[in-house]
C-alpha cells in the first residue's frame, strides 16, 4: 500500500507543479481579472460536475466490485448528458458566468464527467497507477496547449484556455475509456446481483448521498469565489484563487493517501481493519501536512509578486488565514473516506451540510467587510467545524478518543522506521 501511496503522491505532486505553471501563465498573461474569469469558469465546471455525479462519480468506486460495469456506466453517462443540458438552460437564465462561455462550460462538463466516470471505474478495480497517469497527462496537455496559444501563436485570451480544456478533457476521456474496455468485456466480473435495476438503485442511493455532501462541500469550498466577485469583483477572485491553490497544494499528501485508502476500504469486509488503517493514516497525514505547511506560509509577499505579477502581493495574507483550517481538514479527508468506503455516505453529507450553514453565515458577515481576508477566515472556519464534527463521529464508531487521531512522537518514529525499511527493500529489488 505504501508503494501505491508514493506513486499517487508523485503523480499528484507533478500535477500540482504543472497546475502552478498554469496559474502563473494565466496570471502573467491575463492579469488578476483574467485569472478571476478563469477561476469562475473552472469552478462552474466543477460545480456542475458534482451534480452529474449524483448518478455515478465516486460512488461507482464502491459499486464496481458489486455489479457488472455495463449496469453502472450506461445510466451514469445518460445522467451526465441530462445534467449538462439542464445547467445549460439554467446558466442562460442566471447570470453566473459570461454568456459567451456558457456553451463551452456545458460541453466541457459533459466530457469531463465521462472521463470521471471511467476513472472511478479504474479506482474501483484498484488500477490506481493508470488513474494517476491519466490525471497527470490531463494537466500536462493543458499547460502544453497554453504555451502554444499564449507564446507561439500570440493569443493570450480566455478562449485559448477553453481550447486547452477541450483538448485535455477529450484525451482523458478517450484514454480512460480505452483502459476500461477489457473490464466491460468481462461478463463474470460481478460478485453479487446482475440486475440492472438493482445497480441503478445503488447508483442513486450512494451517489445522491455522496453528492449531497460534495455539493455542500463545493459550495462551502468555492462559494467564496462568487461572494468575492459579487462584493469585490473578478480581480479579487483572481488573487484569492491563487492563494487558495497554493495553500491547498499541501493536500497532495492527504489526497494521495485517501485515494489508496478509499480503494482499499471498498474492497475490504473487515471494519476493524478499516478503522485502524484510517487512524494511522490520519496521523501520518496531519504530521506530513504540518511539516510542508510551515515553510509555505513563511514566504514573503515579494515572492508571489515575482511569480504571478505585481497585482498578487496580498496572496500570503490569504494563505495565513487558510492555514489552520487546511491543516485540520486532513481529519475530514481521511475520516470522510472511511465512512464513504463503508457505504455510510449520509454521515459525510450531514457533516458537509452543517459546514455549509456555517460558511454562508460567516461569508455574509465577513466577506463584505474584509474582502479576500474575510473569505479566507470563512473557509478556515468551515474546514475546522467539519473536521471537529467528523472526528467526533468517527471516534465514537471506532471506540477511541479524538486525541487518538493526533500524531505522537512514538507514531512519527514508527512511521520513519517503516519508511526506511521500505526504501531498503525497494533498493534491494534493483540491485
Amino acid at each position: 500500500m505504501l508503494k501505491k501511496i508514493i506513486n499517487t503522491f508523485s503523480a499528484r505532486l507533478l500535477t500540482a507543479i504543472i497546475n502552478l505553471f498554469i496559474a502563473i501563465a494565466i496570471s502573467q498573461y491575463l492579469g488578476a481579472t483574467g485569472k478571476g474569469e478563469q477561476g469562475i469558469i473552472i469552478t462552474t465546471i466543477v460545480l456542475i460536475l458534482i451534480f452529474s455525479n449524483l448518478i455515478g462519480g465516486p460512488s461507482i468506486v464502491y459499486l464496481v466490485p458489486r455489479y457488472p460495469l455495463s449496469c453502472l456506466i450506461i445510466p451514469s453517462y445518460i445522467w451526465s448528458i441530462f445534467v449538462s443540458a439542464v445547467f445549460f438552460v439554467l446558466m442562460k437564465s442566471i447570470n453566473i458566468i459570461n454568456t459567451e462561455y456558457i456553451l463551452h462550460v456545458t460541453l466541457l462538463t459533459a466530457i469531463n464527467s465521462f472521463a470521471s466516470i471511467n476513472q472511478s471505474i479504474l479506482l474501483g478495480k484498484e488500477r490506481i497507477k493508470t488513474n494517476n497517469y491519466i490525471s497527470l497527462l490531463q494537466a500536462a496537455l493543458i499547460i502544453g496547449t497554453l504555451i502554444i496559444y499564449f507564446y507561439f501563436l500570440g493569443k493570450p485570451e480566455i478562449l485559448s484556455y477553453i481550447k486547452a480544456l477541450y483538448f485535455s478533457f477529450g484525451v482523458s476521456f478517450i484514454l480512460s475509456f480505452y483502459f476500461i474496455v477489457p473490464f466491460l468485456k468481462n461478463k463474470n466480473a460481478a460478485k453479487q446481483d446482475n440486475s440492472f435495476r438493482d445497480a441503478l438503485k445503488g447508483l442513486a442511493k450512494y451517489g445522491i448521498w455522496n453528492q449531497i455532501g460534495n455539493i455542500a462541500h463545493m459550495l462551502s469550498f468555492r462559494g467564496s469565489y462568487y461572494f468575492i466577485e459579487y462584493f469585490n469583483g473578478a480581480k479579487d477572485v483572481g488573487i484569492y484563487s491563487n492563494g487558495v491553490s497554493l495553500i491547498e497544494s499541501v493536500w497532495l499528501i492527504s489526497s494521495s493517501i485517501t485515494l489508496v485508502q478509499y480503494s482499499r476500504i471498498v474492497n475490504s469486509e473487515n471494519d476493524s481493519y478499516s478503522q485502524k488503517l484510517t487512524i494511522n493514516l490520519i496521523k501520518i497525514s496531519l504530521f506530513l501536512t504540518f511539516i510542508v505547511l510551515i515553510p509555505l506560509i513563511l514566504l514573503p509577499s515579494g515572492f508571489y509578486i515575482f511569480i504571478f505579477g505585481r497585482e498578487f502581493g496580498s496572496i500570503n495574507q490569504v494563505m495565513w488565514t487558510l492555514a489552520p483550517g487546511v491543516l485540520i481538514f486532513n481529519i475530514t479527508f481521511l475520516a470522510g473516506h472511511y465512512f464513504s468506503g463503508t457505504g455510510k455516505y449520509h454521515i459525510t453529507a450531514f457533516v458537509m451540510l452543517a459546514g455549509l450553514i456555517v460558511t454562508i453565515a460567516c461569508g455574509l458577515l465577513l466577506i463584505p467587510v474584509y474582502g479576500i481576508i474575510g473569505a479566507g477566515i470563512t473557509t478556515s472556519i468551515y474546514y475546522s467545524v467539519t473536521a471537529i464534527i467528523i472526528a467526533f463521529l468517527f471516534s465514537r464508531r471506532a471506540k477511541c478518543s479524538i486525541f487518538d487521531l493526533l500524531p505522537k512522537w512514538r507514531d512519527v518514529n514508527s512511521y520513519y522506521k517503516e519508511l526506511i525499511l521500505f526504501i531498503k527493500k525497494d533498493k534491494q529489488r534493483y540491485e
